[in-house]
């Protein structure tokens, strides 16, 4: 018996022919070796430039989609692995789909539509930010962040050294300062969390720096999701460990 998303969440759906395949090792950042069912070896696009923790086992189950348009350099990109806790999307462009998608229609808890939202949005001081939100009164900013790495239940960000993870949430709390309301959400791509925390082993000034935006009135969110390749969808949100 599958499960299905909560009526009226957003679903993203991989549209591109979807190819199983075996992980055998990854090689840089962005590709891949993999075996495909005939056998055959061939590198793949990775998607995400994190460290993958706990998605990197030799042999582990792979769903690519298959795009062999002229001027790519693979034909192939990775867009999911199973681990014990069920599928992982690895696409770190996933999430930004999937707010997008809430913002155009239910929006999100806090965000009641309509809403008039741009993407993309350059910060006067030469950041950018991943959207922002027209509200009477005033402005609502929110920087997205992928999870895919879960440890006995706690979904945990960054997996490598992030500045420019650090750096958003610094612009994030200046945008507060100013009078303005400023999120940092985080959409776990596994359904495995229970809660979320900062990981203070792997980046412990990103972690400092999470604690001190959301002490300065930046708002925190984080979102789960149901995977069921090739769709992922929102399903509800998950509380916060700082």
């Amino acid at each position: 018996m599958t499960s299905s998303p909560p009526a009226g969440h957003p679903v993203f759906r991989f549209n591109a022919p979807l190819v199983p395949a075996r992980l055998r090792r990854r090689e840089k950042r962005f590709l891949a070796e993999v075996d495909l069912p005939d056998g055959t070896r061939t590198w793949v696009h990775v998607p995400n430039s994190g460290a993958l923790t706990g998605c990197l086992t030799p042999g582990m189950e792979l769903i690519l989609t298959h795009d062999a348009r002229p001027g790519r350099k693979t034909a192939y990109t990775w867009r999911f692995c199973r681990v014990d806790g069920g599928w992982v999307c690895i696409d770190t462009l996933a999430p930004n789909r999937l707010v997008s998608l809430a913002l155009q229609g239910p929006g999100l808890e806090g965000l009641a539509p309509p809403l008039d939202f741009r993407p993309e949005v350059s910060l006067p001081q030469g950041g950018r930010l991943d959207f922002v939100v027209k509200k009477d009164g005033g402005f609502t900013f929110i920087e997205v962040k992928s999870i895919t790495w879960v440890e006995e239940g706690v979904a945990l960000f960054p997996d490598g050294v992030t500045s420019r993870g650090r750096r958003h949430l610094q612009e994030l709390t200046a945008l507060v300062q100013q009078g303005h309301e400023a999120w940092n959400v985080y959409v776990v791509q596994r359904q495995d969390a229970q809660v979320m925390a900062p990981a203070w082993q792997v980046d412990p000034a990103y972690a400092h720096e999470l604690a001190r935006a959301a002490e300065a009135g930046v708002k925190i969110m984080v979102l789960t999701t149901l995977i069921q390749p090739p769709d992922i969808a929102l399903a509800g949100s998950l509380p916060v460990r700082l």
